[in-house]
């Protein structure tokens, strides 16, 4: 019974929170989108790299998502972006009903 709360909850914040787009396909949904740069250290070198990742509701998840190019546009006014779907993972070990998707360049 929890689960299924906390699913609806999710559900209702990611409607709120979405900061972006996705076109998969033909349809458009809503997605909370992140790009977020980490900086590292190894020996003496510095390095840094990018972890685009998007989180999607599991009823927008089409059954052959892996390796397709899916477009994000970020904010009303931006350019739509190619990116193309590494892997994806459900978010936790209970059913959250959110998708967490890895993204990398096409």
């Amino acid at each position: 019974m929890f689960d299924v709360l906390e699913a609806r909850m999710n559900c209702t914040a990611h409607k709120k929170l979405a900061n972006a787009m996705a076109t998969i396909g033909a349809n458009a949904v809503p997605v909370i989108f992140d790009a977020e740069y980490s900086a590292a250290t190894v020996g003496a070198a510095r390095m840094g790299a990018t972890s685009p990742q998007m989180q999607i509701m599991n009823a927008d998840v089409p059954d052959d998502f892996a390796g397709s190019i899916i477009q994000i546009t970020v904010g009303s006014q931006a350019q739509a972006v190619a990116w193309r779907v590494a892997e994806r993972q459900p978010d936790g070990e209970q059913p959250t009903g959110i998708t967490l998707v890895y993204l990398e360049q096409p």
